[in-house]
C-alpha cells in the first residue's frame, strides 16, 4: 500500500493541534502547614490523646515578658496520662503589656499575687539600672 506523505504531514498537524483531554499534569501532594504534624498526631492518639473543643484562644506565659498567644485554635488536644497537651493552629508572638487588659479578668486570686511580685521584681531592676548607668556616667 503505497503512504501519501502530504496527507500524512496533514493529519500529523490535526492531530497535534487537537489533542483530546489536553495536557496532563502531575498531582501535588499535599502539604500540611507543619511537616511533623501527622507524627504529633499519630503519637498522641497512641497515648490516648482527647480533642477537646470549644476554645476560644490559649495564651502561655513566658520568662522574658511576653506571651505566645493563640486566637484560633485548630484543634487542642491532651493526654492527661501523660501530662501531655498538643495545639494546633497558629500561634502569635505579643508583648504580655499588649496583652495585660485582655489576660487580666482570666487571672485568679494565686495570679495577683504573682503579679505583684513580678511588679516588685520590675523596680528593684528598674533601680540597680540606674544605679548602673550612672556609675557608668562618673
Amino acid at each position: 500500500m503505497p503512504i501519501d506523505h502530504a496527507k500524512l504531514a496533514k493529519l500529523q498537524k490535526l492531530s497535534s493541534a487537537n489533542k483530546v483531554g489536553g495536557t496532563r499534569r502531575k498531582q501535588t501532594k499535599k502539604t500540611h502547614l507543619f511537616p511533623d504534624e501527622p507524627k504529633l498526631m499519630n503519637q498522641m492518639h497512641k497515648m490516648g490523646g482527647v480533642t477537646i473543643s470549644d476554645i476560644a484562644e490559649a495564651n502561655f506565659f513566658q520568662e522574658d515578658g511576653n506571651v505566645l498567644h493563640f486566637d484560633k485554635l485548630e484543634k487542642f488536644e491532651v493526654a492527661p496520662k501523660y501530662n501531655v497537651s498538643a495545639i494546633y493552629g497558629k500561634g502569635e508572638l505579643k508583648r504580655l503589656d499588649d496583652m495585660f487588659q485582655d489576660v487580666l479578668p482570666q487571672l485568679g486570686s494565686e495570679a495577683y499575687f504573682a503579679l505583684s511580685q513580678l511588679d516588685a521584681k520590675i523596680k528593684e531592676f528598674e533601680e540597680a539600672k540606674k544605679i548602673e548607668e550612672a556609675q557608668k556616667k562618673k
